[in-house]
């Protein structure tokens, strides 16, 4: 299944050839509210999807945002090796790193306009992923009710947007 979630970039730096070099929080734990057609449980208004840690920092699933790439939005489709040209803006380097209840990445956004969009305000990141979702109802180690969880969680894309759903705790700079 095809979710997005949203971060913010932070402490960006400008090279001398113009990129703009940050690192962000990436893709919290906890749990997420999606409207149900978002996900295919058209049902329901709104679905409370569980994010556990040791699904998130899970050393399959943190592999996968190395070198992933950022786009300006989310694309319709998944980025790969047919579309990268048209939709990557920059990308995710080197290794993610675990810290607290999110991820931190560095990233690098070599596109201007991408650039001129984080500098006009675009600061958050909605993280676009494949996942399985198992739809079972619980609660969490910290008592909060949901409706489904998310297991096996692979990246494809960062996508630069103005407001995401993991809120302003993961963002670009301040």
């Amino acid at each position: 299944m095809k979710f997005t979630d949203s971060i913010e970039i932070s402490g960006p730096r400008t090279t001398r050839d113009g990129f703009l070099i940050a690192d962000a929080f990436a893709v919290r734990t906890g749990i997420q509210l999606y409207n149900g057609s978002e996900i295919g449980l058209n049902d329901l208004d709104v679905v409370r999807v569980w994010r556990p840690e040791d699904e998130v920092r899970s050393p399959a699933s943190l592999s996968t945002f190395s070198h992933a790439p950022i786009t300006l939005g989310h694309p319709t489709v998944g980025v790969d090796a047919s579309n990268w040209k048209d939709l990557a803006k920059g990308e995710v380097s080197t290794e993610a790193v675990w810290d607290g209840n999110k991820i931190k990445i560095p990233l690098i956004v070599k596109d201007a306009g991408a650039i001129k969009a984080i500098s006009d305000g675009t600061r958050e990141l909605s993280a676009g992923y494949n996942c399985q979702l198992e739809v079972v109802d619980g609660i969490t180690p910290d008592g909060e009710p949901y409706d489904a969880i998310q297991r096996k969680i692979v990246i494809n894309h960062l996508a630069l947007v103005p407001k995401g759903r993991a809120g302003s705790e993961c963002r670009i700079g301040d």
